[in-house]
């Protein structure tokens, strides 16, 4: 790749001389980023060995490849306009060439390492800057190309290899307006906040995107299923703000040769835009992204703040109040103040609960099916908590678990069920009391034993963990033992069979008088007993 990518940019090197930047440097510095780019394992495609990690990417790009056909299969069944369809298509692209330039290569926008090389060199900012889009551009391109190849494929079986053509192109073109937005909206961050405060709003909205990804397919299939129901085209002011409108604007000129102005309007947009873009970020944008990517690495002071000693002295008396024995305390301590500030923790850990919030949408809207939905809250609920206690073993910094080994421990269990409180204060006991108060808004008071026999199934579920056979200390294990099908195949089990037994048995037992409130306390006593059991595992059942 690295020399296609070197061979492309020889042949545009009159744009780059054009917008007065020095190519030799800038083709110097791509050709190294390339090849450290190859050596990088991303985000979507970590795997444990280095053979593995070569095809990782291939792998990763063949599967949204058979994901954009089944995606792009849509596209086969417009008839008399296809302005609606292409506009929910490149739409969804808009959003995977944001979520994959956010989630994946964020860090190489904002990737300090090679200051202490390039900014004592006589090198320009707009060189530098250029040389990271550039740098990112190829791998999203690359990634876009896979996500819409489908729908180039059914656009040139539906409207003719010229129109696939146009439909290529003007993805290419997307891509390049979508970085340049991106590019903006960071550098704005930059002089707004900077340091570790623009550090977290990135990986909020990391989550962010990561939430609306979960529910968006939900949504989605709603939305095209409404589109080709409805052949009318309606073109609202917004729409000229919209990049995807001005290409499904485009592809309707190709498929009905409308020219009415709108569309004149999107085509002008499309052949200005990007390259007005180009132009303003060289020239304007790129000495200032240089000047706050300078002072990105630099250390802050940082002030102790009223409202970091409170959050203090809640977990002072939380850890007091809940935990028995220093050890458990101490364990009790560290996972909290790591599930806070981990930003990558929040990245995996928070999106599953994009579909709760879905739930509890349709719980208010849709009366049809208000009886299903009302146990999916809950029992998805329960999946979202196990999902959350099963990230605490992973970390990026998993070698620093040498100390758990090499401290004095005598009871390892006392962590582990250290670890397990902070899953049920800090996640459980919230989510189940937001879930009854707006269930409590919905149905009433007679709800309420319900959402307590669920939060206790929930506890039952965390409970029948401890009789696996091996365990992990908090924060031991590397990202890429996650994938590791042997380690999930437990996890899959509990989170497909016994979260569903227990909804099921909710939901039979609820005919019954007084069956929730007696099998509550029957379950909570058997939870309790078993969420014990961790205080007496062994380092005999841990593992690494």
């Amino acid at each position: 790749m690295t020399k296609c990518v070197l061979f492309l940019i020889d042949q545009l090197q009159w744009l780059f001389r054009l917008l007065k930047i020095d190519f030799p440097s800038l083709r110097t510095i791509v050709e190294v980023k390339m090849m450290m780019e190859n050596r990088r394992p991303h985000s979507l495609h970590q795997k444990n060995a280095k053979r593995e990690q070569n095809n990782s990417f291939i792998k990763s790009l063949g599967f949204q490849v058979l994901f954009s056909f089944i995606f792009g299969a849509m596209l086969l069944f417009f008839e008399k306009t296809a302005y609606n369809l292409y506009l929910y298509n490149f739409a969804f692209i808009m959003f995977m060439i944001a979520f994959n330039m956010i989630s994946d290569f964020i860090e190489v926008l904002f990737d300090t390492t090679d200051n202490i090389i390039l900014i004592p060199r006589p090198v320009e900012s707009r060189v530098i800057w250029m040389a990271r889009l550039i740098h990112i551009s190829v791998f999203i391109i690359t990634i876009t190309l896979a996500n819409s190849l489908g729908s180039i494929v059914f656009t040139c079986i539906k409207l003719g290899f010229l129109a696939g053509l146009v439909y290529f192109v003007s993805v290419i073109l997307l891509c390049l307006i979508t970085i340049f937005i991106t590019g903006i909206l960071y550098l704005l961050l930059t002089k707004i906040v900077s340091g570790e405060r623009l550090k977290d709003i990135i990986g909020y909205v990391q989550v962010l995107f990561s939430l609306l990804l979960m529910v968006g397919y939900q949504v989605g299939i709603r939305f095209v299923s409404n589109i080709l129901k409805s052949q009318e085209i309606q073109i609202s002011w917004w729409h000229y703000l919209t990049p995807p409108a001005w290409f499904a604007g485009l592809m309707e000129v190709v498929a009905n040769h409308h020219f009415e102005t709108p569309y004149l309007v999107f085509m002008s947009l499309i052949l200005t835009v990007p390259f007005v873009s180009l132009f303003l970020m060289n020239h304007y944008l790129a000495p200032v992204f240089a000047k706050s990517l300078s002072e990105y690495g630099t250390p802050e002071k940082t002030e102790t703040t009223a409202q970091t000693v409170q959050n203090s002295n809640i977990l002072i008396y939380l850890s007091k109040k809940c935990t028995k024995g220093s050890l458990e305390n101490a364990a009790f301590t560290f996972v909290w103040k790591i599930t806070s500030r981990d930003r990558k923790f929040k990245i995996r850990a928070y999106p599953v609960f994009g579909l709760m919030i879905y739930y509890i949408v349709k719980l208010f809207s849709n009366d049809s099916s208000i009886g299903l939905n009302k146990w999916m809250v809950l029992y998805y609920a329960s999946f979202c908590i196990y999902g959350v206690s099963q990230q605490i073993f992973y970390s990026d910094d998993w070698k620093a678990a040498w100390i758990f080994k090499n401290s004095p421990i005598e009871q390892p269990g006392d962590i582990l069920y250290g670890g397990l409180k902070v899953i049920i204060i800090k996640w459980a006991i919230p989510t189940y009391m937001l879930i009854g108060i707006l269930m409590y808004y919905k149905f009433g008071f007679e709800i309420i034993d319900d959402v307590i026999f669920a939060f206790v199934n929930t506890l039952l579920c965390l409970g029948v963990t401890v009789s696996k056979v091996e365990f992990a200390m908090p924060f031991s294990q590397s990202i890429t033992e996650q994938n590791k099908a042997a380690k999930n195949f437990s996890r899959i089990i509990l989170m497909l069979l016994v979260v569903p037994i227990m909804g099921g048995i909710h939901f039979f037992i609820s005919k019954v008088p007084y069956g929730v409130v007696v099998l509550t306390f029957i379950f909570l006593i058997i939870a309790l007993l078993l969420l014990k059991e961790y205080r007496k595992i062994t380092w005999e059942k841990i593992q690494g």
